[in-house]
């Protein structure tokens, strides 16, 4: 956590002068209480994408203590962020060129504070750093040149309406490559008289940029020597005896917190092989740990392969199995099988903090510092013999760290550790999955910057994706239904797959595998109360959202999946549920359903169709078709209607309870950066991540095309039956052999779907017509469009 010194007699600060004496009467009394300074660094390095930069970079921080550095022409591709060392890495780029692009690379000691990342776009990111009284936002960028004055215009235009979303309160710093020259002279409270050089059109547009956003230029506020000054260097510096020099890059301020910068000037020893200085400021900045909400401890899975470590998880299982048979309530056992498996992470499972081995080398990083000595030498011949070096040992040390993965991965292949196998070669050809990062964007196309905004914007999307009216829904035979046995406990257990994410009350698939006989008896004693009772605990009914998005560039909540993360426990019971109610839903879908049936899938749904339509073809019959796309399907159904539809199905009474028991009374929260937002009432749809999901959605669709095709005739006559629809879950397509009859299917369904709470995409919804003769002026309509 940081805390800037603030002026706490106005909101603005008087102007900065030489350094030592940058300070003004109403912070010198606030100097007693912080005498620390942070330097934060920016820096145009031309490419990070080069192996060993990163390295390079990070050496650099540890020599000039930088504890934040912002790059300017990283050159990564996508947004994401990954450690090094004792480094994090944010970065925001083009999808898939290796062209512009931004990073901030922090300190762990910073990163731990860091509550939000909104990678922009290859040009601008910004980092949100919790802090005390006020937060600290910094905003790193990358300008296009003078060459392209309309980009430069866009440019200041998205900068100003990122930064317009900040709160005025908080510390705000703005840093990059300008490409600006704003020259010698003052220019309002915005640009200090000690510039460089002469300004140019970009300069003015930048000097227009910081007094319309209240921003200071901290390196032009400084008197110092040319060579603290100039930020970058012309290819022709040097040549002839000219020296063209040029002050281009900048670190901003808002006005109300100018004051906390101490210092800002280059350090042209710093090497990188770039024509950029970089170019650093001291502020007045504390730091304190903050304890992250929401952030789950990492354990490994892997160890449960060690018979000694089964051996100590079942003893410590065994151990709370006496606590767990005498008490009375069934919300405390659940508690106490949770309990014990947060102690078994703990205690067993807890994961190495090894550190990642680099291939970097300490004779790489010691010629990269003889390489800045002749650097500062100008000696350029033996610069570039030294860095000739580098870059052979640098491919030397790759090719070893190949080399020594290749033989990791032959050591887990005759391990038959699969796992580890997939993960190392998806790390070796450069596949493995990076942290999923995006922004958001509120419906005026504005980014969302504050976390607590973040936060708001998802619940409200989330109650509004959920939000429908509904009635107590009463259930009148609740005797009906068999005892939970043993052996249902059993198999069930059996089917539960390894490597899933927990729920919210963290309870592992692999630590429920190793219950014993006991424990499963005990266990059967818990589901059986939940059964007969209809009683759920409450743990069990809340859910945690996390989102994952649907596309690249995704911007909107409605481009993003939210991902259902529910209790495995929960989910060993109703998969016991699903094994009993199976058979009886079965009897109430139609073969031409294929979506969630046993033995069927996508192919044998093409292949119907596919089959279909040729023989249709074959006997001169014209086909028409319309496949049908469902806004958002599962979260439309109504639960009402649900439980309606389930009673007709014939399931028992205590089943119809308990579904009726985990629908009317779920909550939910959303999973944002590591926090979480306030709980949300789940009013309709169908439960995400829940077996009996897709059971409850097919006997819902069922119901909407009984009722939608009774008594229509249109439709292709096949065997003496007539066939107008095949479906794939929610994906559907009808058809018929006239225009007329394919217009009177998508009519009435689209009424009865809307009826049952789903509602027909007409931007997604197409048309197909299957015709050896070429037919024209058709038209089809749905819901008038």
């Amino acid at each position: 956590m940081a805390m800037f010194i603030l002026n706490k007699n106005s909101g603005e600060s008087s102007p900065i002068g030489f350094p030592g004496r940058a300070s003004v009467n109403s912070v010198v009394k606030s100097e007693i209480f912080c005498q620390e300074r942070t330097r934060i660094a920016t820096w145009n390095v031309k490419t990070l994408a080069q192996a060993g930069k990163v390295q390079n970079a990070i050496k650099e921080m540890k020599r000039l203590n930088i504890k934040v550095l912002g790059v300017s022409e990283m050159r990564w591709p996508g947004a994401s962020y990954c450690d090094i060392e004792d480094y994090r890495v944010y970065y925001s780029g083009q999808p898939k060129d290796e062209i512009y692009g931004v990073g901030i690379i922090m300190h762990k000691s910073v990163t731990q504070n860091v509550s939000n990342f909104v990678p922009v776009d290859e040009r601008m990111m910004l980092v949100q750093i919790k802090a005390t009284p006020v937060n600290v936002t910094i905003v790193q960028i990358y300008a296009p040149t003078t060459e392209y004055p309309n980009e430069v215009d866009q440019f200041y235009l998205h900068v100003s309406q990122l930064i317009k979303n900040i709160p005025k309160h908080e510390v705000l710093i703005v840093m990059g490559d300008f490409n600006a020259k704003v020259g010698k002279g003052r220019v309002g409270n915005s640009i200090g008289p000690h510039g460089l050089g002469e300004t140019n059109d970009s300069g003015e547009k930048f000097s227009l940029f910081a007094g319309e956003n209240d921003l200071v230029a901290m390196n032009t506020f400084f008197e110092l020597p040319p060579r603290r000054l100039y930020t970058w260097k012309h290819p022709k510096d040097g040549k002839n005896g000219h020296l063209i020099r040029n002050q281009i890059d900048y670190i901003l301020v808002n006005q109300r917190y100018r004051n906390s910068c101490k210092m800002a000037k280059t350090y042209p020893g710093a090497d990188i092989s770039s024509d950029h200085n970089l170019l650093a400021a001291d502020f007045r900045i504390k730091w304190k740990k903050l304890k992250i909400k929401g952030m789950s401890k990492t354990y490994d899975r892997m160890k449960i392969k060690d018979p000694a470590i089964r051996s100590q998880i079942v003893d410590v299982l065994n151990s709370t199995l006496c606590d767990i048979k005498t008490s009375l309530e069934t919300e405390v056992k659940v508690n106490q099988i949770v309990k014990a498996t947060q102690l078994i992470k703990k205690d067993i499972l807890t994961r190495e903090t090894n550190k990642k081995k680099s291939w970097m080398t300490d004779e790489i990083i010691n010629l990269m510092e003889e390489r800045r000595k002749r650097k500062l030498e100008n000696d350029i011949n033996g610069y570039r013999k030294v860095n000739a070096e580098i870059q052979r040992k640098i491919r030397t040390a790759k090719q070893q760290e190949l080399s020594e993965k290749c033989a990791e991965i032959e050591i887990s292949q005759a391990k038959y550790d699969t796992f580890s196998v997939h993960k190392k070669v998806k790390e070796i050809t450069g596949k493995a999955k990076k942290k999923s990062v995006g922004r958001l964007e509120n419906d005026e196309g504005e980014i969302i910057v504050d976390i607590e905004q973040i936060k708001t914007t998802w619940k409200n999307y989330v109650e509004e994706l959920f939000l429908d009216i509904r009635s107590e829904q009463k259930i009148e035979d609740t005797t009906t239904g068999p005892e939970i046995l043993i052996d249902e406990v059993e198999a069930a257990i059996k089917t539960l797959k390894d490597g899933k994410a927990p729920g919210p009350d963290e309870v592992q698939s692999e630590i429920i595998k190793l219950f014993s006989d006991d424990f499963k008896k005990e266990l059967t004693v818990i589901f059986n109360v939940i059964y007969n009772s209809g009683e759920i605990p409450k743990d069990w009914l809340k859910s945690e959202f996390i989102i994952l998005p649907k596309k690249q560039g995704a911007r909107k909540c409605g481009d993003y999946r939210t991902i259902s993360l529910m209790s495995h426990l929960l989910k060993l019971f109703l998969k016991i549920m699903h094994r009993r109610l199976y058979r009886i839903c079965e009897e109430h879908v139609s073969p031409t359903q294929f979506g969630f049936m046993k033995g069927l899938g996508t192919r044998d749904a093409l292949f119907s169709i596919h089959v279909l339509f040729q023989r249709c073809r074959d006997m001169n019959c014209n086909i028409y078709a319309c496949f049908i796309d469902y806004q958002k399907a599962f979260d439309r159904v109504k639960h009402n209607k649900m439980i309606e539809i389930l009673q007709d199905s014939g399931i028992d009474g205590k089943d119809l309870r308990i579904i009726k028991n985990l629908y009317w009374n779920q909550s939910a929260v959303v999973k944002v950066n590591q926090e979480k937002t306030e709980e949300v009432k789940i009013l309709r749809g169908v439960r995400q991540g829940c077996i009996l999901s897709p059971l409850i959605f097919n006997l819902y669709s069922e119901a909407i095309f009984q009722e939608a095709l009774e008594h229509v005739e249109s439709g292709i006559l096949l065997n003496g039956k007539r066939v107008n629809n095949f479906r794939y879950a929610d994906d559907t397509v009808i058809f018929a052999d006239t225009a007329e009859g394919l217009q009177t299917l998508m009519n009435k369904v689209a009424v009865i779907s809307r009826k049952y709470g789903l509602e027909v995409n007409t931007s997604k919804t197409k048309v197909m017509i299957i015709s050896k003769e070429r037919i024209s002026n058709v038209a089809f309509t749905i819901n008038e469009k």
